[in-house]
């Protein structure tokens, strides 16, 4: 009999670190509203995500940077698709 593969949350252990960290930092996006579509966003703000970062405890290496704006560029692009 086969069994179910275990249940997944969706994120790979090696990147967890760079999704907690965009998480404790996802609301601080610059956007552009506009009047005839939704909003284009642009990716965060650097200085507010640096901000939140450091106030939530975390550590900022230059490779998890990188991931986090591996994660953003993501965010970005699915955010912009258009509906």
């Amino acid at each position: 009999m086969l069994q179910a593969p275990p249940e997944e949350d969706g994120v790979w252990p090696e990147n967890a670190e760079a999704i907690q960290a965009f998480l404790a930092v996802a609301q601080q996006w610059r956007c552009i509203p506009r009047m005839d579509a939704a909003p284009l966003w642009l990716g965060l703000d650097y200085t507010a995500a640096e901000a939140g970062l450091r106030m939530a405890g975390v550590d900022v290496t230059p490779p998890l940077w990188e991931q986090v704006r591996l994660i953003e560029a993501g965010a970005a692009g699915a955010l912009n698709e258009e509906r």
